[in-house]
């Protein structure tokens, strides 16, 4: 294979990866929606459970992320037959994949950010 050609397929390889990173931090990013996910992770099925979990986002945002997160895959909203109906959500397998990721992200988090305990020991002072 040519240099050329090597270098055309690294860039279409860079391209499709990126594209890919970019796609998930779309859905991550978005105000409200890790949180939304975590919580559905720890067990919140409810609306007002979610609501709860996650007390600083009002309910018309609450409703309006969970639709976004229905629509992409993320979440699924099973409606319980009961009176009055009560709507579920679960994570999706889609969803199941991304809760290692956003507690990597917290711990780091945490771990670099909030954590001012040990700021003295840090390498990049």
């Amino acid at each position: 294979m040519a240099h050329g050609e090597a270098s055309v397929s690294y860039v279409r390889t860079a391209s499709i990866a990126c594209d890919g990173f970019l796609a998930a931090i779309d859905i991550i990013d978005r105000r409200w929606s890790s949180l939304v996910i975590q919580a559905i992770a720890k067990g919140c099925r409810t609306f007002s459970q979610i609501s709860c979990y996650s007390n600083k986002i009002n309910d018309s945002s609450l409703s309006k992320r969970l639709k976004e997160l229905e629509e992409q895959g993320i979440v699924k909203r099973t409606i319980v037959d009961t009176r009055p109906p009560r709507a579920m959500y679960h994570l999706t397998q889609s969803g199941l994949e991304l809760v290692p990721i956003l507690d990597a992200l917290t711990e780091w988090g945490n771990r670099n950010l909030l954590d001012q305990s040990d700021s003295s020991g840090n390498a990049d002072s």
